[in-house]
């Protein structure tokens, strides 16, 4: 079953909850969240639950005082507000660690009441969608995170080193995951009907639920809707106000409002651009999700870029104390590396690409321009296809998908 593959979130969990008093595990719905829960609490409520969410309602502070065990679970705590005052009351001033262990689909931070209640009282961590080494039994890569601290990149080439049937193995789960995301309730879905029917359930749900809970919108369901796909059309394009506000007549500033609701229940994620240009690019949190919204029939090379930040991105999220921004470098002259990670031990640029024969000259500009740009930074190409690295220099390489997300 696929809600039972162990979560690499399970690591930092369990060393966070031996100091903190109140852990959140919070993510995009129908990530994981309540079969995580689950597993790790010792008594467990949910507030999707109506009669749960009515007592909550009705008295936030007697039904908190009725879960007496070491990690109680909450489920989806955000819909009552008046849980977190009632939280705060609760663990007063004990040091205790690892009393509550909340969960929800949107960020706490974006909900005045939720922030103001429980600031210095809880560590949050993320759950993200499934990513390839979940999936396929795997602990969590390490090898995009090696490639930022090494200060060689040949260091890397025995790193990337696999069997044929490794790679065999690999592309077919990175083929698929192309096509049906990381979602635990839809990946493993044949029928693609099925998997439409469940995911229009799904953004409904987010877009005229969740999102309200943030934001208190007049905008109707599909014009949020059209809102979505205009951004799922150009990921790799800096989103332009101005222009959705001539083409959908909404307004700027209900377009940042729409746009930090968005982020706030984790539908999206805000890229920033950096080089010669300024602004934001906005990608979906699951592969299926951008498809769904852009109405894409096969993947293109902006879902190739996404799956990679995807599965990079928990080679860091899962390691506690780590911290790396992401960013999309584009020059006027059009050099163009459209994912960069940057942590302490300096800055990573990825490129994207099929095989090692599309690496033509122009992609080795841009790969030069980014170096000079960034100080001690290095680029790596991931190819979808082969098996075989190469080493350019000693700051550029190139390296199979296979070995650089597994």
């Amino acid at each position: 079953m696929p809600h039972l593959r162990v979560r690499h979130l399970l690591e930092p969990f369990e060393k966070l909850i031996k100091h903190a008093r109140i852990v959140g595990v919070l993510g995009h719905r129908q990530v994981g969240k309540t079969t995580f829960l689950q597993g790790v609490a010792k008594e467990y409520v949910t507030l999707d639950d109506e009669d749960s969410l009515n007592a909550a309602l009705a008295s936030p502070k007697q039904f908190v005082s009725k879960m007496k065990a070491h990690r109680s679970g909450i489920d989806e705590c955000q819909l009552v507000p008046g849980l977190f005052p009632a939280l705060k009351v609760r663990i007063g001033t004990s040091s205790i660690p690892g009393r509550f262990i909340l969960s929800g689909s949107v960020r706490f931070t974006s909900r005045r009441a939720i922030r103001e209640s429980l600031t210095g009282r809880i560590s949050n961590l993320e759950l993200h969608p499934f990513v390839l080494t979940e999936i396929e039994g795997e602990t969590n890569s390490s090898f995009i995170f090696e490639a930022l601290r090494t200060t060689n990149i040949e260091a890397l080439v025995s790193r990337a080193d696999q069997t044929r049937s490794e790679n065999r193995r690999r592309s077919k789960a990175i083929q698929k995951y192309l096509e049906h995301g990381g979602l635990p309730g839809l990946f493993n879905i044949r029928e693609q009907s099925t998997r439409k029917n469940l995911l229009r359930d799904l953004t409904e749900t987010i877009l005229d639920r969740d999102l309200r809970l943030v934001y208190r919108t007049s905008l109707p369901y599909q014009r949020i809707h059209e809102y979505c796909s205009v951004l799922a059309a150009s990921p790799l394009q800096i989103v332009r106000p101005g222009t959705i506000r001539r083409a959908m007549r909404i307004m700027e500033s209900t377009q940042q409002h729409l746009l930090h609701a968005l982020e706030s229940v984790f539908l999206i994620r805000r890229i920033r651009v950096e080089g010669d240009y300024k602004g934001d690019l906005f990608w979906f949190e699951d592969q299926t999700e951008r498809s769904h919204f852009a109405s894409t029939a096969e993947p293109d090379d902006a879902d190739w870029i996404s799956l990679i930040y995807r599965n990079a991105r928990a080679q860091f999220s899962y390691r506690l104390g780590e911290h790396a921004d992401y960013f999309h470098f584009k020059t006027r002259g059009g050099a163009q590396v459209p994912l960069a990670i940057r942590t302490q031990q300096g800055v990573l640029g990825i490129i994207g690409v099929r095989s090692r024969a599309d690496i033509d000259l122009s992609l080795k500009r841009s790969a030069e321009s980014f170096l000079k740009r960034y100080n001690h930074s290095k680029v790596i190409f991931i190819t979808r296809e082969g098996k075989e690295s190469d080493v350019i220099n000693d700051r550029m390489g190139v390296f199979p998908a296979q070995a650089a997300l597994f």
